[in-house]
C-alpha cells in the first residue's frame, strides 16, 4: 500500500492524544508522508467516540482507518498508544488485514433543504426538548410497520448493536452480519420489541401531529425534522475499511467490555 498522506483525527481533550499527534507527525515525515485531510490512511487517536468521527472521514476518502486507543478497551480501536508506531510500521510494510463494516446513509428533505448524513453506529430520530414524547410512524420497504409514541427510534448497524441500540433493548449482533436493527426507545406501546431487518431494506421514519423531532447519527446532531419530512435510512453504498493487525476479536472485546464470566 502506497501511503503518502495520512489524516489524523484527534481527541483534543486528551493531552496524551495531542502529544501523540506531534510524535506521529514526525514519524510520518521520516517515512516520507505528510499529514493531510486528503489522505491514503486515516488514524484515530482517542476512544470509540473519536473513531466514529474518523469513520466518517475515512468513508468520505474511501481510505482505511486505524484506531489507536487512549482509553479503556474499545470495540473499534485496534491498538494501544504504546504500540502505535509499531502498528504503523506494519501498515507501511503492507502487513495488515482489512475488516469491512456496514455504514448507514440517512436522508431528509426539510426546511427547503436536502440533508444527507453518513454514520457507522446508528441513526436516531428522537423527541426534541419541547415534547415529552414524539409520535413516529415507521415504514419498512414502503410498508407501514407501526406508529410509536416514544422517546425515539433507532436504526443501527451490526457495529452499532453494542451502542445505543443495546441500551434500548436491541440484540448484540456480530459486525460480520448483514442486517439492520430497528429499536424503539421507551415506546408507549404494548409491543415495542426491536426488529432485525435485511441489510437491503429501507426504513422510513416520519413525525406526526405537527411535532418536531431531532435527527442525529452516532451521537452528532444532524438537523430538526418536522411533519411531512420523512427520514430515510438505508445501507450506505460503500463499507468502512478498518485496519486489523491481529488484536482482540469482537467476542473478546465484548467479553471484556461487559465483564462476562468465563
Amino acid at each position: 500500500m502506497d501511503i503518502s498522506k495520512v489524516a489524523l483525527v484527534v481527541h483534543d481533550g486528551k493531552p496524551r492524544a495531542v502529544e501523540l499527534r506531534e510524535q506521529l507527525t514526525g514519524y510520518f515525515e521520516d517515512r516520507g508522508a505528510v499529514v493531510s485531510d486528503d489522505a491514503d490512511l486515516v488514524v484515530s487517536l482517542g476512544g470509540d467516540g473519536t473513531m466514529l468521527r474518523a469513520a466518517r472521514l475515512a468513508y468520505e476518502l474511501d481510505a482505511p482507518l486505524l484506531g489507536v486507543n487512549l482509553g479503556t478497551l474499545g470495540y473499534l480501536t485496534e491498538v494501544d498508544e504504546s504500540k502505535a508506531q509499531s502498528a504503523l510500521d506494519r501498515i507501511f510494510e503492507g502487513r495488515f488485514e482489512i475488516e469491512e463494516r456496514m455504514m448507514l446513509a440517512s436522508h431528509v428533505s426539510t426546511g427547503g433543504k436536502e440533508h444527507s448524513f453518513i454514520g457507522l453506529n446508528e441513526t436516531l430520530v428522537e423527541r426534541s426538548g419541547t415534547h415529552r414524547l414524539v409520535r413516529l410512524v415507521v415504514k419498512i420497504g414502503g410498508e407501514s410497520l407501526a406508529a410509536f409514541n416514544a422517546d425515539g427510534v433507532i436504526v443501527a448497524t451490526p457495529t452499532g448493536s453494542t451502542a445505543y441500540a443495546l441500551s434500548a433493548g436491541g440484540p448484540i449482533v456480530s459486525p460480520r452480519a448483514e442486517c439492520l436493527i430497528l429499536a424503539p426507545v421507551s415506546a408507549h406501546l404494548i409491543f415495542s420489541r426491536p426488529f432485525v431487518l435485511s441489510a437491503d431494506e429501507t426504513v422510513e421514519v416520519s413525525v406526526e401531529g405537527g411535532q418536531v423531532a431531532s435527527l442525529s447519527l452516532d451521537g452528532v446532531e444532524g438537523c430538526s425534522v418536522g411533519a411531512g419530512s420523512p427520514v430515510t435510512v438505508q445501507k450506505a453504498e460503500r463499507r468502512l475499511r478498518l485496519v486489523r493487525l491481529g488484536g482482540p476479536g469482537f467476542i473478546e472485546r465484548l467479553r471484556v467490555k461487559l465483564d462476562l464470566p468465563v
